[in-house]
């Protein structure tokens, strides 16, 4: 698995056990999101079910990341820096686990997103991962989108595209021709990713999970005051 991730050989990164989560899920560094010692607790496939009760849409927000790398979270008004390498929850809920991969760029230039990885029971187990153009885009560790463009579907779990159509998320390219991949995926999460040639920008917009989640998008509970990396770092 880690291998289709593309990661260099000796990169400290944990392979999966047998039966386990994807490694870039699995990969904990730098110790700043980690649980506090207790392991998710898998959430009851009904909960995360396609007819699970949503909030209303009204509620829905958008966490953008982008740059070395720059978070702007659900709630609207936090903005984080991130300068660390390593593996990072992004959103940890129940029912749904995305991560992202922080490393840096060309010539030790400040962490980028290089990939960005969605499982969860929400996704019956399945794993997506988005890496920067240099490397793939998988479902189950498999390659997907390879062409440009292209789409690939689940039925009920997920229907992606892969071509120049969509936003930049990041303002400072928009001069630049797009390769984007847009993902609609169950519980009302969707994924923008666009894809450059070292590293990934990120938008993504989802109601409040069922249970409550956090990460660096936030907590996503309406309160942008409680969303300083500090106080994100403190909750996991």
């Amino acid at each position: 698995w880690c291998a289709a991730l593309g990661v260099a050989a000796g990169a400290p990164v944990a392979p999966a056990p047998a039966g386990g989560e994807h490694c870039l899920l699995a990969h904990r560094s730098h110790g700043t999101l980690h649980g506090r010692g207790d392991a998710l607790q898998a959430a009851a496939p009904e909960t995360c079910s396609a007819t699970a009760a949503c909030p209303p849409c009204g509620q829905e927000g958008s966490c953008m990341l982008w740059g070395d790398p720059h978070v702007y979270v659900f709630d609207g008004k936090a903005h984080l820096r991130v300068l660390e390498e390593g593996d990072f929850w992004i959103v940890r809920s129940d029912c749904v686990h995305i991560q992202g991969r922080y490393a840096n760029g060309p010539a030790g230039s400040p962490a980028v997103i290089q990939a960005i990885a969605i499982d969860g029971v929400f996704l019956q187990g399945h794993t997506l991962v988005v890496e920067a153009r240099s490397g793939q885009v998988t479902w189950d560790g498999a390659p997907v989108l390879g062409a440009f463009p292209s789409s690939f579907a689940v039925d009920g779990l997920i229907e992606a595209r892969y071509d120049g159509s969509g936003e930049h998320v990041d303002p400072g390219l928009k001069g630049l021709a797009l390769r984007s991949v847009e993902a609609l995926l169950p519980l009302g999460v969707s994924l923008t990713a666009n894809r450059w040639p070292d590293h990934v920008d990120v938008l993504l917009n989802m109601r409040p999970l069922p249970g409550g989640q956090d990460g660096h998008c936030g907590n996503h509970n309406g309160q942008a005051d409680d969303d300083a990396l500090e106080q994100i770092e403190a909750r996991l």
